[in-house]
C-alpha cells in the first residue's frame, strides 16, 4: 500500500511541477524611462561649444546624449587648452524614480568625483553636492531663449546661505 501512495504523491508532485512550469508567469518588464521627469534634462541634449559668460572665449566643447535606453543622460566635456593643461570630465544624470531627484555623478582627470543631487527649480535644474572641507557646490543648468543653456557654479561655506562664483558658461549648439 506504502509503494502504491507514494507513487500517487510522487506523480501528483511531478505533474504539480510541470504545470507550474508551464504556467508560470513571464519575468517582469523592466519600467521604461517615458516618464515626464525622465525629460526635465531634455534641454542639454546636444553637440556644443561652450563659452565664458563674461568674454565669450570659447572655453570646450561637450557632447551630451542619451544612454541607457532614455533612462540617463550622459556628457563628455572637453577643454584641450583649459588653465594648467587640456581637462576633460564626464557626468551621468537620471531622475531616480525611487528617491524622486535627479542624480549626477561627475569624474574629471583630475581624479575629482562629484556627486550631485537635485531637481528642477522654475525653469533650471538645480544640483548641490558636497565639497571640499564641508562646503557645497552648486550647479545651476538654465535653458536660455535662443536655445543656449548656461551652466553655473557656485560654492558655500556657509551651509548654503551665501554663494561664491567658481564658473559661468554658455553652452551654444554646433
Amino acid at each position: 500500500m506504502f509503494k502504491v501512495v507514494g507513487i500517487a504523491v510522487l506523480g501528483l508532485m511531478a505533474s504539480a511541477s510541470m504545470g507550474a512550469q508551464t504556467t508560470a508567469a513571464a519575468p517582469p518588464q523592466r519600467p521604461n524611462c517615458s516618464a515626464a521627469e525622465f525629460r526635465q534634462l531634455d534641454f542639454w541634449v546636444g553637440e556644443w561649444r561652450v563659452f565664458q559668460a563674461a568674454d565669450n572665449a570659447e572655453v570646450a566643447t561637450s557632447h551630451i546624449e542619451h544612454v541607457f535606453g532614455d533612462c540617463a543622460i550622459k556628457e563628455w566635456f572637453e577643454s584641450p587648452g583649459a588653465p594648467g593643461g587640456a581637462y576633460s570630465g564626464t557626468s551621468y544624470s537620471s531622475w531616480d524614480r525611487k528617491d524622486k531627484k535627479w542624480h549626477q555623478m561627475y569624474i574629471d582627470n583630475g581624479g575629482s568625483v562629484g556627486l550631485y543631487v537635485g531637481g528642477p527649480n522654475g525653469q533650471d535644474m538645480d544640483f548641490v553636492a558636497p565639497g571640499r572641507a564641508g562646503s557645497l557646490n552648486r550647479m545651476v543648468y538654465r535653458p536660455q531663449a535662443d536655445g543656449s543653456v548656461r551652466q553655473i557654479g557656485t560654492n558655500s561655506t556657509d551651509g548654503g546661505k551665501t554663494w561664491s562664483p567658481q564658473y559661468d558658461y554658455v553652452y551654444r549648439r554646433k
